[in-house]
C-alpha cells in the first residue's frame, strides 16, 4: 500500500489514513466475539466474510522519484504509478479461485448448505483503480459459473467503508490525536527493536550506504518526527521512509523486476526481504493497530460485517441493501484495511514463508458456524501466499500454511 518516498512526507501520506496518527495506548473495542476453538466437527458453516487486498501494483511514484531520493536508478514498471500489473492480476485470480474452491462455492459437494445458493455480494474500494480491479478479479474468479460483478462507489469517491473518518473528526479529536502522534514518536525512541534497526540498517547499505554521514541520501537510521498536513498530525523520519521503501523493495521483487537490474539480484533475495520488512510490520504497530484512528477507520466496515454475520440487514455505502438470505460477502480493500480490522477483532498473524503480513492477495476471512446444539460460533482465518508463490504466479498452498485460523488474543 506504501507509495515511493519522494520525500519522508509524501512517502507518509502513501499510508493513507494509517499514519496519520494514529498511534495510541487504547484498542479499539472487540466486534463479533471471535472463538479461540474451532468449531465441532459436525458444525455447519453459514456464512463467510472476506476481506482482501488488492493483487501486485507497482509503486505509487515513478522510478525517478525514487531515484531522487535514494540516490540509484530504479527499474521501469510496466504499468504506470500504483496501477496492477498483469502479474498482479494472475496472482490475485489464483488466489481467489483457490479460495473459492476451499469454501466449494461452485457447490459441488456442499449442496444443501452451499454458501452461493443465495447470491455472493462483493464490494470493492472506489478510491482506486487497483481495488476496484481487484474487485473484478475476485468477482470472476471465486464462482466463476455464477458471473458475479463488483460493485463500488464511483471512481475516486471517498468510501466511508474503507476511507475513514470524515474531516470533522479530525478536527474534533485534534488533541488526541497529536497526543497519540507525541506517544508513537516516545515509543520509537525509548524502545525501538533490534530486528528494525538492522532493517534499517540492510535497506541504508543497498540504497544509500553514506546517507548518514554525506548529504547525498536517506538517513533511515533517524528518528521519527511529528509534522502538521491540512491540520492533521503526521508522522515523518527514518523509520517511516524505510517502510515505505521495504514496501516497494517486495514490489520489485514478486514483479521479477529485481533480477534486471545489476546488484540487486543478491540484495532482494528471501533473507534480504525478511530483514528489511521487519521495518514495515513496526510501523504498522507503531501506527495502524492502537488509537483514536484505528477505531474509527474500523468503524463502519466492521458494524457492516457484523450486521451481516449476525444476519441482518446490512447496509452498503450505495444504498443496497444485503439481506439475511445472503451468506458471502467480499470486499477489495488494502493492506491498511486488514490492520484496522485485526486491531479491532484482536487478530494477529505472521508467516514462515512470506515476511510481509498484509503482502498483495493476503485475505482475512471471519466465518459463522452453527453447531449441532444450536451454538453460534465465529472464527478467523487468512489466507496468503507465499514469497515464492508471488513470484511465481501460483495459488494458495493450503498443507503448508496457506490457511491458517486465527486465534483472538486476550483482552
Amino acid at each position: 500500500m506504501i507509495g515511493s518516498p519522494v520525500n519522508a512526507l509524501a512517502a507518509l501520506w502513501g499510508f493513507a489514513l494509517s499514519s496519520l496518527l494514529l498511534c495510541g495506548v487504547a484498542t479499539p473495542a472487540r466486534a463479533v466475539p471471535l472463538s479461540a476453538a474451532p468449531p465441532s466437527a459436525d458444525a455447519v458453516l453459514e456464512r463467510v466474510v472476506l476481506v482482501a487486498r488488492h493483487g501486485i501494483r507497482s509503486p505509487t511514484h515513478d522510478p525517478a522519484a525514487l531515484a531522487h531520493e535514494t540516490g540509484i536508478a530504479w527499474p521501469e514498471w510496466p504499468v504506470s504509478p500504483g496501477q496492477l500489473t498483469e502479474h498482479g492480476r494472475a496472482t490475485l485470480s489464483v488466489m481467489m479461485r483457490d479460495i473459492g474452491r476451499h469454501y466449494d462455492l461452485g457447490c459441488s459437494t456442499h449442496k444443501e448448505s452451499c454458501l452461493t445458493q443465495t447470491r455472493p455480494v462483493i464490494w470493492a474500494d472506489s478510491a482506486d483503480d487497483r481495488t476496484r480491479e481487484s474487485g473484478e478479479i475476485m468477482a470472476a474468479s471465486l464462482a466463476p459459473d455464477l458471473h458475479l460483478v463488483s460493485r463500488s462507489l464511483g471512481a475516486k469517491v471517498k468510501d466511508p467503508l474503507f476511507g475513514g473518518p470524515p474531516q470533522d473528526f479530525f478536527v474534533r479529536e485534534a488533541k488526541r490525536l497529536y497526543k497519540d502522534a507525541l506517544t508513537a514518536q516516545k515509543d520509537d525512541m525509548r524502545s525501538r527493536p533490534e530486528s528494525v534497526k538492522a532493517g534499517l540498517a540492510a535497506m541504508q547499505l543497498l540504497l544509500a550506504p553514506q546517507g548518514c554521514v554525506k548529504d547525498d541520501g536517506p538517513c533511515l537510521s533517524g528518528p521519527i518526527t511529528v509534522t502538521s498536513k491540512n491540520g492533521k498530525p503526521v508522522l515523518e523520519g527514518g523509520p517511516v521512509l524505510g517502510a515505505s521503501l521495504a514496501e516497494n523493495l517486495l514490489l520489485l521483487h514478486v514483479q521479477g523486476l529485481d533480477h534486471k537490474k545489476a546488484g540487486w539480484t543478491t540484495a532482494i533475495d528471501p533473507a534480504f526481504l525478511t530483514r528489511a520488512l521487519a521495518v514495515h510490520d513496526y510501523l504498522s504497530d507503531l501506527t495502524r493497530k492502537r488509537g483514536k484512528l484505528v477505531e474509527e477507520k474500523s468503524r463502519a466496515l466492521a458494524g457492516v460485517i457484523d450486521a451481516f454475520l449476525q444476519g441482518r440487514d446490512a447496509q452498503l455505502p450505495n444504498g443496497d441493501s444485503i439481506g439475511p438470505q445472503t451468506r458471502f460477502l467480499a470486499f477489495a480493500g488494502h493492506d491498511t484495511t486488514l490492520d484496522a480490522l485485526a486491531a479491532r477483532y484482536g487478530l494477529s498473524w505472521s508467516f514462515k514463508d512470506q515476511p510481509d503480513r498484509t503482502a498483495p492477495d493476503t485475505t482475512l476471512a471471519v466465518e459463522r458456524w452453527r453447531e449441532s446444539g444450536g451454538k453460534i460460533v465465529y472464527r478467523a482465518v487468512i489466507f496468503h501466499q507465499s514469497l515464492a508463490a508471488l513470484l511465481e504466479g501460483r495459488g494458495l498452498d493450503e498443507a503448508h500454511g496457506g490457511v491458517q485460523a486465527l486465534v483472538p488474543l486476550p483482552g
